[in-house]
Order: structure tokens, then C-alpha cells, then sequence
């Protein structure tokens, strides 16, 4: 039978990115972080990122970032700045420890990323890059009624 079992592979891809998702949030809980404020960490920098920034990149609530900047600024890893492009939003800023804290907790992460991304030939990284990206807009599209 040379039919495709598309429940079976749709099974076994959601089973891959659980896992995946499971091994974020079990990195993410050693260091005393959520799955969501590691990925938030991730982008912090000295320059400074707006709120609404991490909230448009990572399509988090705005509830649910505002909570992880506050919980960064009572540790001391970040602090809020004035954005001069806009007075009405705030910089968030890293702090000297709280980019010791990034540079430890993330650097492993991205590294395990690249060399596994790396690991992947050119035309399996643009293969599987390629695919994600038309599965995530059709199931997008599909689960807003489009």
C-alpha cells in the first residue's frame, strides 16, 4: 500500500515538536526560567527592545511579557530606559548581569541549534525551513477560519 497514513506522520510530527518544546522547558527550568522567559532573555540586548517588540517577534500576550520583564528587573538582569525614537513606549535594557545571565543561559541553546541546523545539508536546511513555513501559514489560516 503506497498511501500516505497522514494522521500517523501528523502524530508523529507533533510527538517531534513536544519533545523538542520539552527539552526547552526542562533547559529553561534548571536556570530558573519559563519556557517564555528564556525565549524572551533570547532577544534582550544592550541597545534595548520595546515590549511591543518581543510581544510582535515572539506573538506572546502582552500580559504574559510584561510579567517576564518585571520578573528580569526585580532580579536585576534588566532595567527600563527611555526609547528615544518614542516617548511613549520604554526601553527594556540588559544589565551587566543580566548579560552574564544570557550569555550562560543562552549561548548553549544557540549553539545546539546551529550545530544541529549545520548538521543538515543546504538543501535539507532550506527543505525543512521551506516546509515549516507553509505548514505554519496554512494551519494559521485554517485555525482562523481562513
Amino acid at each position: 500500500m503506497n498511501e500516505i497514513d497522514r494522521p500517523y506522520n501528523l502524530k508523529r510530527f507533533y510527538l517531534q515538536w513536544q519533545k523538542l518544546n520539552h527539552v526547552y522547558e526542562d533547559y529553561a527550568k534548571i536556570h530558573d526560567l519559563t519556557y517564555i522567559s528564556m525565549f524572551i532573555l533570547q532577544l534582550l540586548d544592550g541597545e534595548g527592545t520595546t515590549q511591543k517588540e518581543l510581544c510582535d517577534i515572539l506573538y506572546f500576550p502582552k500580559q504574559t511579557v510584561n510579567k517576564v520583564i518585571l520578573s528580569f528587573v526585580k532580579r536585576g538582569y534588566a532595567a527600563m530606559a527611555e526609547n528615544p525614537k518614542d516617548r511613549r513606549s520604554r526601553l527594556i535594557v540588559l544589565t551587566e548581569k543580566g548579560k552574564e545571565f544570557q550569555q550562560k543561559v543562552i549561548s548553549h541553546i544557540e549553539q545546539a541549534e546551529l550545530q544541529a541546523f549545520a548538521s543538515l545539508s543546504e538543501r535539507e536546511q532550506e527543505v525543512i525551513t521551506d516546509l515549516w513555513e507553509k505548514y505554519t501559514s496554512i494551519c494559521i489560516n485554517k485555525i482562523n477560519g481562513s
